[in-house]
């Protein structure tokens, strides 16, 4: 923004808008900063500094029958797979691959070379062609090695509670016929055998082939005694067999929250969360296992009056938010405490107080900041300068007045797309732009808000996601859209097929001299080039609306292909454009302006907006 007086006779002065930002709907007009507006729909940054009308939508051409509860990836090799839940399947490639799933909403991580997925009926893995449940093939944890075939030993890994089964590691002496476990009373499913030749090759028995097993006693009887272990202390006969954790296997299946965590921030390791019946417990698997979850592996977080609504890695810390809790210590900090080998653990080293997060699809982590969508509007977890101490900060001052007014944030949704945070609540699209941080005196426990946008479409949108680089959404009745990326294009600025109203509206321009007349007589912009583009521009003069003039041509340059005549233009030049008029407001205390484009298959991008005035008598 620029003022500039000049010519001593008239006293003519200028004002101009330019390094525009975002929008505000925080500050009244008459407080508003010149490069934000006080109503900006469907407009977005361009590059830091110019905003420009948001490209428009198409649908996929085919329609889901059932509600659209999940779009998740799993990136493979070069390949990113798509796997689609509708209802109670999953597709891949449109064809159904898994159709026992809930008709909820699911989540989904990558760990290693498959997706994780969590549905609240069913905890299961996608290896990228098809889906199993994680309980049908566990992880069987050897609970003892070093064992002698008469006792002894050391406990190794701790059992299992996706399965009953376990395998102790026994050094043969060579001599011994009975081996005794180190559990008696065992469950009745087979008990098997594998012997470690020295010639490397091994042996696999399975019950009453070669061996007898005692259950009550908990021994197995082997018909001729297993060779000696030529490396003294090496196991060389495995025994297999269950016993029951007094774990419900079945557990993790109703989980609904899940993220990856480990040591240092390395994701190699599954948190689990979200169960009904326990809402404020947590599950994690061993270190690079996701098929491991030990029976000691689980641990509340804070109580279980609080139900853990989802997580946020920064770092090297976790952080697990919860919903309501009594003292308003809604995240706790967890970080690893790392062991020998086979175990770690993640204790609690801090909690935290803010808002309580309230949609368990918001939580994305952007490059400098982990966003969430809270009760107070969108905030993010940061440390002070020192390294020490997380706390809270508000990012959406400029959005949270429209924002907080949406009766569904529950329902809300988010993901990262370019420098962007992205959250969807029903038809409306909020955009946090991180690349522009705005550092305001106004809010004692932020240290800068971002730069926000604001949209509005039709459709209800129920998920959102970016594919194959666009901005992509799924409707509540079952279609799917996606945002166009070509800006050069006209024929991307439609919402499948319907016009976008695309305006920005500045706030109220008093002048110096609140208190005297001001006369403008006239009004420049600078704008982006386009095939087809233009903007109607209206001034608030006295508290109303009205139109000063449109301008429907001198933004456009000529393209054979694209000819209007309606609109037609020989101009060739496809630099940004000056458009000038002279206007007739006179003896106003204050003005703004209100600059629109509602055309189908038309670009706007706005560079710069000035006038000339003068200021004259005291305002009546």
């Amino acid at each position: 923004m620029k003022k500039e007086p000049y010519g001593k006779k008239r006293n003519k002065n200028i004002y101009v808008y330019n390094r525009f930002k975002g929008v505000d709907y925080a500050h009244t007009p008459a407080n508003i900063s010149p490069q934000r507006c006080v109503d900006g729909i469907n407009m977005v940054r361009s590059e830091v500094g110019k905003v420009t009308k948001r490209t428009g939508f198409e649908y996929d051409s085919y329609v889901w029958k059932e509600k659209i509860n999940g779009i998740h990836f799993l990136q493979k090799d070069d390949e990113r797979v798509c796997l689609i839940h509708c209802g109670t399947r999953f597709y891949l490639n449109d064809r159904v691959i898994y159709s026992q799933a809930a008709d909820s909403f699911s989540q989904a991580v990558q760990l290693k070379d498959s997706l994780y997925i969590l549905d609240s009926k069913s905890f299961m893995v996608f290896d990228g062609s098809k889906i199993s449940n994680v309980k049908d093939n566990p992880f069987v944890p050897l609970t003892c090695t070093g064992r002698s075939p008469g006792g002894g030993g050391k406990n190794w890994q701790q059992p299992n509670i996706l399965t009953d089964k376990r395998t102790e590691g026994f050094v043969s002496d060579g001599e011994s016929t009975v081996y005794i476990l180190s559990q008696r009373y065992i469950s009745d499913d087979n008990v098997t055998v594998r012997i470690e030749n020295d010639n490397g090759t091994q042996t696999d028995m399975t019950e009453n082939h070669g061996f007898t097993v005692d259950r009550l006693a908990g021994t197995v009887t082997f018909e001729t005694p297993p060779p000696l272990s030529k490396n003294t202390g090496k196991d060389n006969v495995y025994i297999t067999y269950s016993k029951s954790t007094g774990a419900d296997r079945n557990i993790l299946d109703k989980c609904r929250v899940v993220t990856v965590f480990g040591a240092g921030g390395k994701p190699d390791t599954l948190f689990l969360s979200g169960h009904p019946d326990y809402p404020g417990r947590e599950w994690f698997s061993q270190r690079d296992n996701p098929r491991f979850f030990s029976v000691g592996n689980t641990d509340l977080a804070g109580s279980d009056n609080s139900p853990v609504i989802g997580y946020t890695v920064k770092n090297s810390s976790l952080f697990v938010h919860r919903k309501d809790n009594e003292r308003g210590l809604n995240i706790i900090v967890r970080q690893c405490n790392g062991g020998d080998e086979k175990y770690f653990s993640y204790p609690v080293s801090d909690s935290l107080q803010g808002p309580s997060a309230v949609a368990a699809d918001t939580f994305v982590n952007m490059a400098n900041d982990a966003l969430f969508l809270t009760e107070k509007g969108i905030y993010a977890i940061t440390q002070k300068d020192t390294g020490q101490d997380h706390y809270t900060q508000l990012r959406s001052l400029f959005i949270n007045r429209k924002l907080l007014a949406n009766k569904a944030l529950s329902k809300a949704v988010a993901t990262a797309y370019n420098d962007f945070y992205v959250l969807a609540v029903g038809s409306e699209i909020f955009l946090l732009d991180t690349l522009q941080k705005s550092y305001e005196e106004d809010k004692e426990y932020s240290n800068y808000q971002y730069e926000c946008y604001h949209w509005k479409i039709e459709p209800q949108v129920r998920l959102l996601f970016v594919q194959d680089g666009r901005l992509c959404f799924a409707t509540e009745d079952g279609r799917i859209g996606r945002f166009y990326t070509d800006y050069d294009n006209p024929e991307s600025f439609n919402d499948n097929g319907k016009a976008i109203k695309a305006v920005w509206q500045t706030g109220n321009f008093t002048g110096d001299m609140t208190h005297r007349n001001k006369n403008i007589f006239w009004l420049w912009m600078v704008c982006a080039t386009a095939l087809r583009t233009g903007v109607r521009v209206q001034a608030q003069i006295k508290g109303v609306w009205t139109d000063l003039f449109s301008d429907m041509t001198t933004g456009r340059f000529f393209q054979w292909s694209a000819i209007q005549w309606s609109k037609f233009t020989w101009s060739t030049d496809k630099t940004p454009k000056l458009m000038k008029r002279t206007v007739r407001i006179r003896n106003v205390d204050k003005t703004a302006f209100r600059l629109e484009n509602s055309e189908i298959n038309e670009p706007f991008g706005l560079y710069e907006l000035g006038f000339e005035y003068t200021t004259g008598s005291y305002y009546r």
